[in-house]
């Protein structure tokens, strides 16, 4: 059984540490050229996103490193300052190192708002807690999801693909059952894999199959066959 679902957004949430002047933009990015909605994002809009975060940072990171993972009340208060600027926008949260937290703005995959979330993050405070990174992006491998008590490898879960007239990747990813959560699980795998802005670029179309032959491979290949393969020509 197959059942094809075209490509759309959603938030992930993920988790963030020690001062870090750096600022992690995807090679390409910062050269962005703008779009009409960078113009208009008001400069007070981010100076208050920003004021925000320095007012909470210390709280923020100190409940996380508590435990509060999910349901920390300042990241929330942060993601909800960020939604004033574009509702699709986004602070997600993720472990680095045991020494390093990672605050990510993200675009929830919508390239319009790329250069958006650009011009936020190199507004960013020099002096913080956290490192800031622009956009989701690529995880060490494996990229493993405990999803309502079901664990699922990037290793182990597998996917067909073929290459579209446009150059972009059209993908068949096989679960045991096909639901509307496998979207939600496959891009939390995709965003891991390739990062928000190759997932945007790059993949066309999503495909489900309950069943799968000998032409599937690992997930995790995905990143050297858009590498190799696809951006390589590009």
């Amino acid at each position: 059984m197959k059942k094809i679902i075209c490509l759309f957004l959603l938030l992930l949430l993920f988790s963030c540490g020690k001062e870090n002047k750096e600022i992690n933009i995807r090679s390409g990015l910062d050269n962005m050229n703008g779009s009409g909605s960078v113009q208009e994002v008001k400069e007070e809009d981010i100076k208050d996103f920003w004021d925000l975060y320095s007012k909470t940072e210390k709280q923020m990171l100190d409940s996380f490193n508590e435990g509060d993972k999910y349901q920390n009340k300042y990241i929330a208060d942060l993601d909800n300052k960020l939604r004033e600027i574009d509702p699709s926008l986004s602070v997600e949260i993720k472990p680095n190192t045991d020494k390093e937290r990672v605050l990510t703005i993200t675009a929830s995959g919508i390239p319009e708002l790329f250069p958006v979330v650009i011009k936020i993050a190199k507004a960013a405070p020099k002096e913080r807690l956290w490192k800031i990174e622009a956009l989701k992006q690529r995880v060490k491998l494996p990229v493993i999801i405990d999803y309502k008590g079901i664990i699922l490898d990037s290793k182990t879960v597998e996917f067909a693909y073929k290459k579209s007239d446009d150059g972009r990747l059209e993908l068949v990813i096989h679960y045991p059952s096909a639901t509307e959560d496998n979207l939600y699980i496959t891009y939390i795998f995709l965003d891991g894999i390739i990062g928000e802005y190759d997932t945007s670029k790059y993949i066309k179309n999503i495909e489900f199959s309950t069943e799968k032959d000998n032409t599937y491979q690992s997930l995790e290949n995905l990143r050297s066959i858009l590498d190799n393969e696809i951006k390589s020509k590009n």
